[in-house]
């Protein structure tokens, strides 16, 4: 009868929440304000229903209603989309050749990319708090004189609140956020593409290389909502994130007086072309479920978990893109406390990572591969992250 009352209750709200995504112009995407956790990523970038510490201030509120506390002095990430063996490999060997061969294969394949964040956070009790400057980038072409992407620089703010309830005869963990966000957005053809290219190869000066490109820069601000159902053993979670999609009041500027006005006053321009379009983060739906299996003795050694989601279920529909888009499938297990192994599926692709925990110092790392395209082996883009936190 719980179950039953549980799936009645996270239907309405879908229902509800959907209804509203699809009022939403989806013709100008921003990315959302999320890093590359390895953490995440090891096990196919299934969290919702886990949703505990630093990471919930990305993904799931409902995970600032956890009993415990998770301070986050400082979490620095940093990713690159690549395929991780030729990546290796372009280090090992980084010759002028071995570099442009590898950059080519790269942009003409799955795309190449390089992203970082930096953050600081609590967590628990029914309070997330927290901050994180963000920059991801992204190229990509059937050539690469044909090559176009983008690069963001995004500082945002969290503050949320989370309560435990009973709920219809269920303990829920309900949480909120809301998120203010400022936000530099560059999209760049293959000149400056190939411009920035050159400059990286040849240790020249990479933000020259916009000097003369037109960006964007503005304020949005975000709402997130989620809830986790404990039963027993098994956890159901839902997430909105972006709740009614988050729109950016953008004004553009050449690249050029940006870097001017943050050097000279430290701030962003007063002036501008006022941006008419609508650019925004779509609104993203997601449910899954964890699995905490009791192995009593062996669990002081051993502990394993299972997890599912199905995210973005609104985006795969409006866009029509394969199932497999939907689907996230990981587990993680711990051993002797310390030592952390992941793997899963992401997006129809096998994931793995591993991590370790030594006092308040938090290593991580993942290999992971997600669909760029609309169906299943259409862009395959694979990456490699990195994580170290100081954790209390």
């Amino acid at each position: 009868m719980q179950v039953k009352r549980l799936a009645i209750f996270i239907t309405i709200l879908f229902l509800i929440a959907a209804g509203f995504a699809y009022s939403t112009d989806s013709s100008l995407l921003e990315k959302p304000f999320m890093p590359v956790s390895p953490q995440i990523m090891g096990r196919g970038g299934a969290f919702i229903a886990d949703a505990h510490g630093y990471n919930s201030l990305f993904y799931n509120p409902a995970g600032f209603a956890r009993s415990d506390g998770s301070f986050t002095i400082s979490d620095t990430t940093a990713w690159v989309y690549a395929n991780p063996a030729r990546f290796m490999d372009s280090i090992g060997n980084a010759g002028t050749e071995e570099i442009t061969n590898f950059v080519n294969q790269e942009i003409t394949t799955g795309g190449l990319g390089y992203g970082f964040s930096q953050g600081i956070g609590y967590v628990g009790g029914g309070l997330g708090l927290g901050a994180a400057f963000i920059m991801d980038s992204y190229l990509y072409g059937p050539t690469v004189l044909g090559a176009e992407g983008d690069i963001t620089f995004t500082l945002g703010f969290i503050a949320g609140l989370g309560v435990p309830i009973d709920l219809l005869g269920i303990k829920f963990n309900l949480g909120a956020d809301i998120r203010p966000m400022i936000r530099l957005h560059a999209p760049f053809a293959h000149e400056t593409a190939l411009d920035l290219l050159n400059a990286a190869m040849s240790g020249g000066d990479l933000l020259a290389s916009f000097s003369s490109v037109n960006a964007m820069h503005g304020f949005g601000l975000g709402l997130d909502l989620g809830a986790i159902a404990e039963l027993g053993n098994l956890n159901v979670g839902l997430s909105i994130r972006d709740f009614l999609g988050t729109s950016f009041k953008y004004t553009e500027n050449s690249f050029e007086t940006i870097m001017d006005s943050l050097g000279s006053s430290g701030s962003l321009p007063d002036s501008g072309t006022e941006v008419t379009e609508d650019y925004h983060i779509p609104m993203d739906i997601g449910v899954g479920v964890a699995y905490y299996p009791d192995w009593e003795l062996m669990g002081t050694l051993i502990e394993p978990s299972f997890y599912a989601d199905l995210q973005d279920v609104i985006g795969v529909i409006r866009d029509k893109r394969s199932p497999w888009a939907l689907l996230h499938i990981g587990t993680e297990v711990k051993m002797l406390s310390f030592l952390t192994l992941r793997a899963g599926l992401n997006q129809g692709y096998i994931t793995l990572g591993g991590g370790i925990e030594l006092l308040f110092l938090d290593l991580n790392f993942a290999l992971f591969t997600r669909e760029m395209g609309k169906h299943l082996g259409d862009r395959p883009n694979s990456g490699i992250t990195i994580e170290g936190a100081i954790r209390f």
